[in-house]
C-alpha cells in the first residue's frame, strides 16, 4: 500500500457507533463523488483495523466488506429494538424506576443484537475473513473468569492462530457486553466445545483501542513502511459536569448505579490513550521509524444535542442528532483538509479517502 501501513482504530460508545459509521460514510462521499451512489470499500484502505465494543461491530463489518450503508442501517433499524428502555435523563423519579427494574437484569436486549450480527456475518470466522480479505483485525474484550484483558485477532501472524475459528458475530458480542446494559457474553471455545467462556465489554480497558493498534502495527508492518493510524471516536458527550456546584459525597445514586462510572471511564480512556500514543509516535519517529496518528476532531455540541445522545439512546431524536453531527464533522474535516488550514496530519485523511476503492 504505497509504502504505508495504514491502521484504523474505532472507539466504543454503544448506540453512538452510528455517528462513527455515518462519519466514515460521509467522508467517503465528500472526497469522492462516486460514493454518492456506489459503496466504498473502506476496510480495504487499511492493513489493520482495531475496534472496541460498538467499534468492534464496525471494525468487523468494514474488514468483511459489509457496505457502510448496511452498517448504518443496522444501528438505525435495530438500535431502537435493542435499547427499548434507555436510561432516563435528570428525573430522579424516572431514574429510580429504571434502576429498580434493572437490579437483576440488563437494560438492553442482547438476543436482538446477536440475531442481527448472525444475519450480517453468518458463520464467517476470523480465519476465513483474513484468508478472504487479507485485512488484520484486533478486537479487545475481558475474560470474566479472571478479569484479564484479551484481544481477539485474525491469524495475521502464521504462528498465532488461537482465535481463527471464532465467529465474527461471537467476538462482537464479547467485546460489546457493556456492564448494566448487557449480560456477560457466553460462548464455547470452537476448538474445545467443553470449555465455556464468558466475556465483558473491552471498553473497560481499551475503549479507545489506539494503543493496541500501535502495538500490533509495530510488529506487523514491514520495517520499510511508514505507519499511519486514523483514530475515530463516537461523538463523546462534552467532558465533565458541574461537580463544583454539587456535594462531592457521591454514592450509588449520584453514580446512577454504575452507569455514570462507565461513561466517565470510556471518555477518560479515549482522551488518555490518544495522548499517550501521540507521544510514543513522536518518540519513535525521532528514532527513525515514521509514525503518524490522526484523531478526527469532533465539533462542539449544543445543549440540546448533548441531551439527545447517549450510550443507549436510540430514539428518532438521537438517531437524527448523531447523523447530523457526523455530517457536520465530516464537512469540517473535508473543508479543512482541502483548504490546508490544518497541519499536514490531515493529508493522511485526504490520501486515504481519495484513493479508496469501491466495493465489488
Amino acid at each position: 500500500m504505497d509504502g504505508k501501513f495504514r491502521v484504523l482504530s474505532l472507539d466504543g460508545g454503544g448506540m453512538r457507533g452510528l455517528y462513527t459509521a455515518s462519519l466514515l460514510h460521509s467522508l467517503a462521499r465528500l472526497f469522492d463523488e462516486r460514493f454518492c451512489t456506489m459503496d466504498p470499500d473502506i476496510g480495504k484502505s487499511f492493513d489493520l483495523i482495531c475496534g472496541t465494543s460498538t467499534g468492534s461491530i464496525l471494525a468487523c463489518g468494514l474488514a468483511a466488506g459489509v457496505p457502510i450503508r448496511s452498517i448504518c442501517n443496522l444501528y438505525i433499524e435495530k438500535g431502537p429494538l435493542i435499547f427499548r428502555t434507555p436510561k432516563p435523563g435528570n428525573s430522579k423519579f424516572l431514574l429510580s424506576i429504571w434502576l429498580s427494574r434493572h437490579l437483576f437484569k440488563p437494560a438492553a436486549l442482547p438476543h436482538i443484537l446477536q440475531e442481527s450480527l448472525d444475519d450480517v456475518f453468518k458463520d464467517l470466522t476470523l480465519g476465513e475473513l483474513f484468508h478472504k480479505r487479507n485485512i488484520a483485525l484486533c478486537i479487545p474484550t475481558i475474560d470474566a473468569a479472571d478479569h484479564s484483558s484479551r484481544v481477539f485477532k485474525t491469524p495475521h501472524f502464521p504462528d498465532k492462530h488461537r482465535d481463527k475459528n471464532y465467529k465474527l458475530s461471537s467476538i462482537c458480542m464479547a467485546s460489546s457486553a457493556a456492564p448494566v446494559f448487557f449480560p456477560l457474553s457466553r460462548m464455547s471455545n470452537p476448538d474445545n466445545e467443553h470449555q465455556i467462556l464468558h466475556f465483558v465489554d473491552g471498553g473497560l480497558w481499551a475503549n479507545n483501542p489506539v494503543m493496541i493498534a500501535l502495538t500490533e502495527a509495530l510488529q506487523l508492518a514491514p520495517r520499510t513502511h511508514e505507519i499511519e493510524i486514523l483514530s475515530v471516536g463516537t461523538c463523546d458527550r462534552p467532558s465533565g459536569e458541574p461537580y463544583t456546584e454539587q456535594k462531592p459525597l457521591w454514592g450509588l445514586w449520584q453514580w446512577q448505579g454504575g452507569v455514570k462510572t462507565l461513561e466517565m471511564s470510556l471518555k477518560a480512556q479515549s482522551y488518555g490513550y490518544n495522548s499517550m500514543v501521540k507521544f510514543l509516535a513522536r518518540s519513535l519517529s525521532e528514532s527513525g521509524r515514521r509514525i503518524e496518528v490522526v484523531r478526527l476532531e469532533e465539533g462542539a455540541k449544543s445543549e440540546k444535542q448533548y441531551n439527545s445522545i447517549g450510550l443507549d439512546r436510540a430514539d428518532d431524536e438521537a438517531i437524527k442528532t448523531l447523523i447530523n453531527l457526523a455530517e457536520k464533522d465530516a464537512s469540517t474535516v473535508h473543508s479543512t483538509t482541502l483548504t490546508k488550514k490544518s497541519s499536514h496530519d490531515y493529508d493522511i485523511v485526504e490520501s486515504i479517502f481519495k484513493n479508496m476503492k469501491a466495493l465489488t
